[in-house]
């Protein structure tokens, strides 16, 4: 065996653990992750083989890969050299503003206890809101609701969200309700926790994981970073807490409609391959062919209902699904669906082929070779085969983004000035923390690098900068 090369089980973890072995690897010593590369063979297999010596498993994983070269190469170029970039995100960490959140908390502890005090009033009974036999008791005996559509479970009816919303005009009990989980979720599971799991300098350490997404996404855990909301006003309050020291800042990277401009090059649609590459705004475009109105006389409305089908189609968007998030109703939905599969063909006949390859040959891959296996496409249960080819279809576009960001992380690592620190990596964005005198030479490399990741693509990626002092204003 190699004997200049780290073997291991979990080397991430053994380099914590371990300030020699890490000090080896940043140094650039090799490393084989046996996780890792059995997960890369299989994404779905859970057990992790029983005691085995290292050395053995590795000979045997590299002679699994000589039948597949291009996974070896995700492998020894992707995943692999990721890993010390990832050990030092996990190293430094994230500040957090304890009295910030000390003040979220305390905010959002009263908005919680005010909303229950309303909503035992508007039911008119003491009850437990966070039990869901008591909370439909409530509703459908107490207060008589109407049960016509809801769900029924072994314990009476669902009061799961979905349901929720479908009663949403029937008592303005129901938007309470709606407006306390939320509140309750976020004060849980982000504000009162996490200043706990700040260590003793405030900074907050995630674990970033390679093997848990089976497209190659990363994911964070203990605690989840990652799935903080994005788009709505809490999420950003809680971000907010996220903050530069003293004298530093956050440099934020964002690859502008990433996925859509990888579904445009994995399914040679030259036309929007050629709209993206000279700068068009993707959505007014698409609105104006789906409505058949020039440019300058497409109106908010409909570059929104435009936007919706441009990203949703990539995750199996339905007719039902275009009409909710566009307002329009279902021969209108159903009517802008066909126009836009007809201008966007090539997209849908990539779609169609990745399924049959699924079908057929049982695995889907991104573009540089990672692969999903796709055996519930086959299930008899029209459920589970719906999401396994809606996330079969899907594998190849978010995977390939997945490549490309570790490949933008490996190359943005290699040049970081000194005292510039990755610390975050969220789907498509990556975050620096640098002193701020740099920060313009950091937003540059980001840019820079980040945009030039792919030069054996057809399509020119944008990358968008901002720098601020909390997470919440990137």
């Amino acid at each position: 065996v190699n004997k200049d090369m780290i073997i291991d089980w979990d080397v991430k973890a053994l380099m914590h653990g371990d300030s020699a072995i890490a000090k080896k690897v940043l140094a650039g010593e090799k490393v084989w992750d046996l996780s890792q590369a059995a997960f890369l063979l299989n994404p779905l297999a859970r057990e992790l083989p029983q005691l085995v010596v290292p050395e053995e498993e590795y000979r045997k994983q590299l002679s699994e890969y000589e039948s597949f070269p291009k996974l070896y190469k995700v492998l020894t170029e992707f995943d692999l050299p990721l890993i010390p970039v990832l050990y030092k995100m996990e190293k430094k960490g994230m500040l957090i503003d304890r009295k910030y959140f000390a003040e979220l908390e305390k905010e959002y502890s009263k908005e919680v206890a005010d909303l229950e005090r309303e909503i035992i009033e508007l039911a008119g009974t003491d009850f437990n809101l966070n039990s869901p036999v008591q909370l439909s008791e409530v509703l459908f005996s107490k207060l008589g609701l109407s049960a016509k559509g809801i769900k029924k479970t072994t314990r009476g009816y669902s009061t799961g969200a979905k349901e929720l919303l479908k009663l949403k005009s029937e008592h303005p009990i129901i938007e309470k309700i709606i407006q306390y989980r939320e509140a309750a979720k976020l004060l849980g599971t982000y504000i009162t926790p996490m200043p706990n799991l700040a260590d003793g300098n405030d900074r907050i350490h995630t674990t970033f994981t390679q093997n848990v997404t089976a497209t190659g996404r990363l994911s964070s855990k203990d605690p989840n970073l990652q799935n903080i909301p994005v788009r709505t006003e809490e999420g950003k309050r809680i971000r907010t807490g996220f903050v530069a020291p003293a004298g530093r800042v956050l440099v934020s990277a964002d690859y502008s409609q990433f996925e859509l401009r990888l579904s445009a090059v994995l399914a040679g649609d030259t036309a929007l391959i050629e709209d993206f590459n000279n700068g068009v705004d993707i959505h007014t475009k698409t609105a104006s062919e789906a409505f058949a109105v020039p440019i300058d006389k497409v109106t908010k409305a409909q570059r929104r209902a435009a936007k919706a089908i441009n990203f949703g189609i990539i995750y199996g968007m339905s007719i039902n699904g275009l009409a909710e998030a566009t307002g329009m109703n279902f021969a209108e939905a159903k009517e802008f669906m066909e126009k836009y599969k007809a201008i966007r063909a090539p997209i849908m006949k990539y779609m169609e082929k990745t399924l049959a390859q699924a079908r057929e040959e049982g695995y889907v891959e991104t573009y540089f070779g990672r692969r999903r296996p796709t055996p519930d496409v086959k299930s008899t249960n029209f459920v589970i085969r719906q999401a396994a080819e809606r996330a079969a279809a899907n594998m190849p576009i978010q995977g390939t983004e997945a490549d490309l960001m570790k490949r933008a992380m490996i190359s943005v690592d290699a040049v970081l000035p000194k005292g510039a620190d990755m610390v975050m990596q969220v789907h498509d964005s990556l975050i620096v923390e640098c002193v701020a005198s740099d920060a313009d030479k950091v937003a540059e490399i980001l840019k820079t690098k980040m945009e030039a990741v792919a030069p054996e693509l057809a399509v020119k990626l944008v990358v968008d900068v901002t720098v601020a002092e909390n997470w919440g204003e990137l």
